[in-house]
């Protein structure tokens, strides 16, 4: 159960638990866990606080529009993986990475986020093996209203081609927004009405309990796929046809955190769609 269900449905004293595992703790907030804590003996808090703290984003997204994509990742708060690793020293360290297949899909959060601290193994094979990760550039592509619609299209495209190539494998998709999100999964609803192969493929991987997914940043931590396509959404302003340097939650103080997540989610295989290249991002000493 989630900690806010085990409040709300385990009266007071009618359980008492030996021991209670909270996973995926950075992202709960201490209000959220202690019903659960309370119920139990003992307590084994799991997660990585180099990955997503808890954030108010679902909160609002009922309320009021929001104006400013950078105001969802404004209100970070402290985790109960915050107080548990300040309170209990020292925190035991998971140090072997056993996700990636390819060195490369790791290579970056390691020396990035982790201190290069990591324990990896080289593959024995490559890219032409299909693992590691593949850059498509989407040329004339523009960004406009918080959505990049070529990107969208050639990203709904290529989930067609992998589901014709590699039937056997899962894959989901990782975007850099919700506007961005909800426009890949109109494309590929759209694929889906026509094309008999993408449908089978989307129920078998649901049969096989990995089913076919399309993330934003705020909710694909704890998500993991043989092949994960990236939109990174953001590009050419759709009038002045220049980078702005404004890449939403990634440019908050914990943007990090959230790009951690999203590039660490695939076993074999990571394509990256953008219609920007390195040099459009322009790194200077105010930069996020």
């Amino acid at each position: 159960m989630g900690p806010l269900s085990v409040a709300q449905y385990i009266r007071p004293g009618r359980l008492e638990f030996d021991l209670v595992i909270m996973d995926e703790a950075s992202q709960v907030r201490p209000e959220e866990g202690l019903g659960a804590i309370a119920r139990g003996k003992q307590i084994v808090i799991v997660g990585d606080p180099k990955q997503l703290p808890p954030t108010s984003f679902f909160d609002r997204l009922g309320e009021t529009p929001v104006n400013d994509e950078e105001e969802l990742a404004l209100d970070d708060s402290e985790s109960i993986l915050d107080i548990c690793m300040q309170t209990y020293r020292p925190a035991r360290r998971l140090s072997w990475h056993y996700r990636s297949e390819h060195e490369s899909l790791i290579n970056y959060s390691n020396h990035e986020f982790y201190d290069k601290d990591l324990i990896l193994f080289p593959s024995p094979t490559g890219i032409r093996h299909g693992l590691g990760i593949r850059f498509h550039y989407i040329k004339n592509a523009l960004y406009e209203a918080r959505r990049n619609k070529a990107e969208a299209e050639a990203v709904a495209r290529a989930v067609v081609s992998h589901v014709r190539r590699y039937k056997d494998l899962s894959l989901g998709v990782g975007t850099f927004n919700l506007q961005q999100k909800e426009l890949i999964e109109d494309r590929i609803e759209r694929f889906r009405t026509v094309d008999p192969v993408l449908e089978e493929y989307i129920l078998k991987q649901s049969a096989n309990n990995t089913p076919f997914f399309i993330k934003n940043l705020e909710n694909i931590q704890g998500d993991e796929r043989d092949v994960i396509f990236i939109s990174t959404t953001y590009g050419p302003d759709s009038k002045s046809k220049r980078v702005m340097q404004r890449f939403g939650p990634i440019n908050s103080p914990n943007g990090w955190r959230r790009l951690n997540v999203i590039v660490t989610r695939a076993k074999k295989r990571v394509e990256v769609f953008s219609s920007m290249m390195s040099s459009d991002i322009l790194v200077t000493s105010t930069s996020s």
